[in-house]
């Protein structure tokens, strides 16, 4: 049997976003395509991602005197030389993944005609994605897959240590991803309500800034980078996510996958996510009363949980097949 040959060609692979979509995507169509993962900058290669992906990928850095063909390429980050890359990596197709808001990746390649006209397909991670795109050419939306085995993973020993308040964050430790609306939260939390909080993940320039600011915060523990984070997740009575943006965020689908509400703020492709006060709390962006927050998440703890219950997750991987033919 010949496999169709796909490039996905990212930045960097560090514990990201665009990273996840890679390993959870490539899990699901690994047996039937073959799969390279490049990307150009070396500096920042995380290790621990790199070897999750070469489960299911070939993955190595692009160099200039490359010369690589494929059936399909990938490109999952916006931000390159295209005619140099274009050159080096050769496809019969071209499609871009857009994991970023348009209105917020000025001079991207999004500006570039010969780029939109080489794509055949504009896949977006969200509608509020989709509905910035702005090219002459329409997106097709297609929601991040998650693992298929994601609650089999979520098993093992609970890792809260109270019956107070649990709550977890799944995030890069960086600027936008809402540790100021954090602090917010657990200077009301301290105020009101027992708690445990649990921060998985890791950062680079920000990340001791950030945990500096919760060193006096005794409820407060900073995780580390984690594979399988789920546990956390499904223990916790609140994932918390506060950032000032996401295309479409993937740990608020885990959240659910393993009916766990979601405090989050309205960034706009929260309400995909999302339901106010039925399987979650949304807050607004700018000046949220935290101590009303906390009241709301007490108050709703029990009922948010047992309207998860009916959450089923569908993948959308048939949506990828349908493209990559």
């Amino acid at each position: 049997m010949i496999f169709l040959k796909i490039v996905f060609f990212n930045h960097s692979i560090i514990s990201g976003g665009i990273e996840k979509c890679l390993e959870t995507l490539s899990s699901y169509i690994y047996k039937d395509y073959e799969i390279e993962i490049v990307y150009t900058n070396d500096t920042i290669v995380n290790p621990d991602v790199v070897n999750i992906l070469t489960k299911y990928a070939k993955v190595y850095k692009v160099e200039d005197d490359m010369h690589i063909t494929c059936d399909i390429c990938v490109w999952c980050y916006l931000y390159f030389d295209y005619p140099k890359l274009k050159n080096i990596i050769q496809a019969d197709k071209y499609i871009a993944w857009v994991h970023s808001m348009p209105r917020i990746l000025p001079d991207c390649r999004l500006d570039d005609k010969n780029f939109v006209n080489d794509c055949s397909e504009f896949v977006c991670v969200s509608e509020a994605v989709k509905n910035h795109l702005n090219i002459s050419k329409p997106g097709i939306v297609i929601h991040n897959i998650i693992n298929s085995n994601i609650e089999q993973m979520a098993e093992g020993v609970n890792p809260f240590k109270t019956d107070n308040l649990k709550l977890v964050v799944v995030s890069r430790i960086s600027k936008g991803k809402g540790f100021d609306r954090l602090l917010k939260l657990c200077d009301s939390l301290n105020k009101k309500v027992p708690y445990e909080l649990k921060v998985v993940g890791n950062g680079r320039k920000t990340e001791d800034i950030v945990k500096g600011w919760f060193k006096d915060y005794s409820n407060v523990e900073f995780v580390g980078y984690l594979d399988n984070p789920y546990n956390y997740v499904k223990n916790a009575d609140y994932l918390i996510q506060l950032s000032d943006d996401e295309s479409w965020c993937n740990s608020i689908t885990e959240a659910k996958a393993l009916r766990t509400p979601v405090v989050v703020t309205n960034f706009e492709s929260s309400k995909e996510q999302i339901k106010d006060s039925y399987n979650g709390i949304v807050v607004p962006l700018e000046n949220a009363n935290y101590d009303e927050v906390v009241d709301k998440m007490v108050a709703l703890k029990d009922t948010l949980k047992n309207n998860m219950q009916d959450f089923k997750y569908c993948n959308e991987v048939e949506k990828w097949l349908e493209i990559l033919k």
